[in-house]
């Protein structure tokens, strides 16, 4: 997703649709949640005011924090709840137009944070040996997993997934948002019912990369397909061409048919169970698992050292 106006429209539909088809909204269903993580993160950290970590404070990093908006309502809170003399904060994230809206609002308020273009699963260390992290991952983006369409649990992609966030810090937390709701025919509506946010990298494209004008972002069509047991869910991504496309990206000429069929990327939802044990075969104990009951968790978790 790129450009905070794109997003907010894609936001504002999705809101609609809600309120028409009834729908859940998971980004209202994911602050709920959040709040929860705020109100308990000391207890998760083990911040006690005897302890010399309660001076120095706990270091947030975000993988991918998103608009403005998000930040504020989402990560702000967990800074403001665990800055200390030494804290600091660091986000992740591919649009520097979102790391740029946020750099603007952190230095009016003097919050001490880094802001990085990178990709979020690089597996990248990013915190000194004695510098104690809280990582979050929210927005569902740790299902977006780089694994081809298969039939069968992804548990090492989702283990050695767990295994580069684990080495952003030696010593860290992790809260990751997921999906749980494993209803194949529930998830299929919702996605059907949302295609501005599949689509939206075609805008992308006519926005960021090196099209001529015989690119159309509206030729496409979004389709989705569901698959799964009762372990996790995936839902594959398609983008349909509706009419011949023949334009040139980067100086090379692509020639797409009606018909064709783009793979996108694959969403996927786990069960708490399944994702547990993944956690502990990446080097994590479990602490708390919140969760709305209706398909939004959010898995907090310890690194093992």
């Amino acid at each position: 997703m790129s450009g905070a106006l794109l997003w907010a429209k894609a936001e504002a539909q999705r809101i609609s649709n809600a309120l028409v088809t009834g729908t859940t909204n998971m980004v209202d269903a994911e602050l709920k949640l959040t709040q929860k993580l705020h109100e308990r993160v000391r207890d998760y950290v083990q911040w006690y005011h005897q302890d010399e970590r309660c001076r120095k404070g706990v270091s947030v990093l975000e993988y991918g924090p998103g608009t403005l908006r998000a930040f504020q309502q989402k990560t702000l809170p967990l800074i403001t709840c665990l800055r200390g003399e030494t804290s600091r904060c660091t986000l992740v994230d591919r649009s520097k137009e979102f790391l740029g809206d946020i750099a603007q609002m952190s230095s009016a308020l003097g919050l001490k944070i880094e802001f990085i273009r990178d990709d979020i699963f690089s597996g990248r260390r990013y915190f000194c040996d004695d510098e104690a992290a809280f990582v979050v991952m929210y927005g569902r983006t740790f299902g977006n997993l780089a694994t081809p369409i298969n039939d069968t649990p992804p548990m090492e992609a989702v283990v050695e997934t767990l295994k580069k966030i684990a080495n952003s810090a030696k010593r860290c937390w992790v809260a990751i948002s997921i999906g749980s709701d494993l209803r194949r025919d529930v998830a299929k509506s919702y996605y059907e019912t949302h295609p501005e946010f599949q689509l939206n990298v075609f805008y992308r494209m006519k926005a960021e990369l090196p099209v001529d004008a015989n690119f159309d972002p509206e030729a496409f069509e979004y389709e989705s397909d569901v698959r799964g047991e009762d372990q996790y869910m995936q839902v594959i991504h398609t983008a349909v061409v509706k009419r011949d496309l023949d334009f040139c990206l980067g100086g090379k000429e692509i020639i797409l048919l009606s018909g064709d069929r783009l793979h996108l990327k694959n969403s996927f939802s786990f069960s708490e169970l399944f994702l547990k044990k993944c956690a502990h075969r990446a080097g994590f104990v479990s602490i708390d698992v919140l969760s709305d009951n209706t398909g939004s968790d959010i898995h907090v978790l310890e690194k093992v050292n």
